[in-house]
């Protein structure tokens, strides 16, 4: 059986690409989870699949920040946000 040729696509900025994963991610999240949107409460302890959610969200805000601190240091032609953007994240 012949093999198929691989199909690549070419993705201009990867770390946009990421980001906006990440901001889609947060968006399921709240979709199957509306009470992220509340404050946390001090005094109940949330649902396990509420207390899980709330995990992703706070490594989504380390993943957030980190890609913040990367884009920093790259020139501006490539930083996330760049001049060239044309509204579409990716």
């Amino acid at each position: 059986m012949p093999r198929s040729p691989r199909v690549y696509l070419p993705i201009a900025d990867p770390i946009a690409l990421i980001d906006a994963t990440l901001l889609f991610l947060i968006q399921v999240l709240i979709a199957k989870h509306p009470d992220l949107l509340a404050a946390p409460e001090e005094d109940t302890r949330p649902p396990p699949g509420t207390r899980a959610a709330r995990h992703i969200l706070e490594a989504i805000r380390e993943v957030h920040r980190a890609i913040e601190t990367y884009s920093a240091f790259l020139p501006n032609s490539l930083s996330v946000g760049n001049d060239n953007d044309d509204g579409i994240p990716f």
